[in-house]
């Protein structure tokens, strides 16, 4: 049996597991849906790695495996990037695949 990993391309020009991106979107949308500081707090990070967690933010991304030793993983970075428009409080979710 053959375990074909699928590539997807992002909207920054990162390719990426298409199961990762799935898996991430599940979690953003969640996020937003359920604990929007959170995600505002996830997108500020991924724009700046010196970014400093608001209150128990960090503990939360962590356990969600989101965020790990305080950092964020490239490929988790790329699906955030590309599935966030917007800016400051006006962000908003979309399809992180480009065209």
């Amino acid at each position: 049996m053959s375990w074909e990993m699928k590539a997807v391309f992002l909207k920054n020009g990162a390719e990426e597991a298409e199961v990762l991106v799935r898996v991430v979107m599940l979690y953003l949308g969640n996020l937003m849906e359920q604990n929007p500081i959170v995600f505002y707090e996830l997108v500020q990070l991924c724009k700046n790695r010196e970014h400093k967690l608001f209150g128990n933010t960090g503990e939360i991304l962590e356990k969600l495996r989101l965020v790990e030793n305080g950092e964020i993983h490239d490929s988790i970075r790329n699906v955030v990037l590309s599935a966030v428009e917007g800016d400051g409080l006006n962000i908003r979710l979309t399809s992180p695949l480009a065209i």
